[in-house]
């Protein structure tokens, strides 16, 4: 745990996700410390979003495709983006980390699997550079598709398919019509998948419909699912967390709630990346728990470009001065149009479903009785699925109101 600790004050100190940092310092690439950086740029980028709606998304999706992106960056446009997302995006140096982090996400166990893919949709007979394409097919498993984007709408039916494919259909129209045009040249594209079933599954039975307050005096009837039995709690002044592990015990989803009731805009305002990673890591021993979850489900999209401006990659997004001459020689000048990303996520007594989609669009211009604690899930919270091996979060959310469609 120290070493995570260690990796994870480095990735810090690098200026991740535009969270207050110290001075930009270049770290060790290494899968962890790639995974830390993930994390604390997802928190920045979960807290860039509406803090009156729900909001769920996947670091790791966001990050590998604009860390493909990055690849084909050169300049001031792959500093800022590196300095984004925590680590130096775009060097050779970082191509092993994530063909390594691709190999071990996509290790499955009995009870829980995650499909993670990459893919690159480039303009027919366009010329990519070899070198660009090269490293992104061995580094992320990304080849490179033709499309054409002269007609524009057989070429987002291709790429939605393709997402479709990879997230078992729970991501369906990830680029809606209208984005991508006949001056499209690529799409960066990846697309995970996570199922995992419960360690210690909910009995069905014992669900029934009980309040939910989304706000103090307004509440609505969810299916609650509960159980006794021993979960890892941890907590800090503001926050309390539980983990429920899936089969293989490797993974697992975690809920966050606010000490005070109704507080989470406090909790999440007061959140850095280190006591995110004690909430959802730290090492501590399970305990007796009474424990009330809903069914629920939640659907987010997002248009990233007005979020990731803001904290600091203006520049990949600027016609004629973005720099991504290292994808096509220079013939013409490259920028990204536009980066969408939409998740979904599903629990119920067997276990939690969720999926996530990115896509970054370039155009030209017991045996002891203990005590048991309640962990009651009945107002807004956050909820995170955790990688134990690598120490990334694969998903990342904020749920103010639930919805369970029957």
């Amino acid at each position: 745990m120290m070493r995570r600790r260690e990796v994870l004050k480095t990735a810090l100190m690098a200026g991740v996700g535009g969270l207050p940092m110290t001075a930009p310092a270049a770290i060790v690439p290494s899968p962890a410390a790639v995974s830390a950086a993930n994390n604390a740029f997802g928190l920045a980028l979960l807290r860039a979003q509406d803090a009156s709606k729900n909001a769920f998304l996947s670091p790791t999706s966001v990050s590998a495709a604009l860390g493909m992106t990055a690849c084909g960056a050169q300049g001031e446009t792959r500093a800022q983006m590196a300095k984004v997302l925590g680590f130096s995006a775009g060097d050779p140096s970082v191509d092993p980390v994530w063909a390594e982090l691709v190999k071990s996400l996509r290790a499955e166990k009995p009870g829980r699997q995650v499909s993670l893919a990459n893919r690159l949709f480039g303009q027919k007979g366009y010329g990519f550079l070899a070198g660009f394409t090269g490293r992104l097919s061995s580094a992320f498993d990304a080849p490179l598709e033709e499309v054409d984007f002269g007609v524009p709408e057989a070429a987002k039916v291709r790429i939605n398919a393709w997402v479709a494919s990879q997230t078992r259909d729970m991501i369906k129209d990830l680029i809606p019509s209208g984005i991508l045009t006949p001056v499209t040249r690529l799409v960066l594209a990846n697309a995970i998948h996570f199922k995992g079933e419960w360690l210690h599954p909910f009995t069905k039975s014992r669900t029934v419909d009980q309040p939910f307050e989304i706000a103090p005096g307004n509440s609505k009837a969810l299916p609650m699912m509960s159980q006794t039995g021993q979960f890892v709690v941890r907590e800090d002044e503001e926050a309390i967390s539980l983990a429920m592990p899936c089969k293989g015990d490797d993974r697992g989803v975690v809920f966050i709630l606010p000490r005070k009731r109704h507080n989470l805009a406090q909790v999440e305002s007061s959140l850095t990346a280190e006591s995110l990673d004690r909430l959802v890591s730290s090492q501590a021993v399970p305990q007796k728990v009474d424990l009330r979850v809903p069914r629920f489900e939640v659907d987010t999209r997002f248009g990233l470009n007005e979020s990731l401006k803001k904290m600091g990659m203006a520049r990949a997004f600027e016609p004629g001065r973005a720099e991504f001459e290292p994808m096509n020689g220079g013939k013409e000048p490259l920028h990204i149009d536009a980066v969408l990303h939409k998740a979904v996520l599903k629990v119920d007594e067997q276990g939690a479903e969720a999926a996530a989609a990115t896509g970054v669009i370039v155009a030209t211009r017991a045996a002891i009785p203990q005590p048991v604690r309640r962990f009651v899930v009945d107002q807004p919270f956050l909820v995170a699925i955790h990688d134990k091996a690598t120490g990334g979060l694969l998903f990342l959310g904020r749920v103010r109101e639930p919805v369970y469609r029957t």
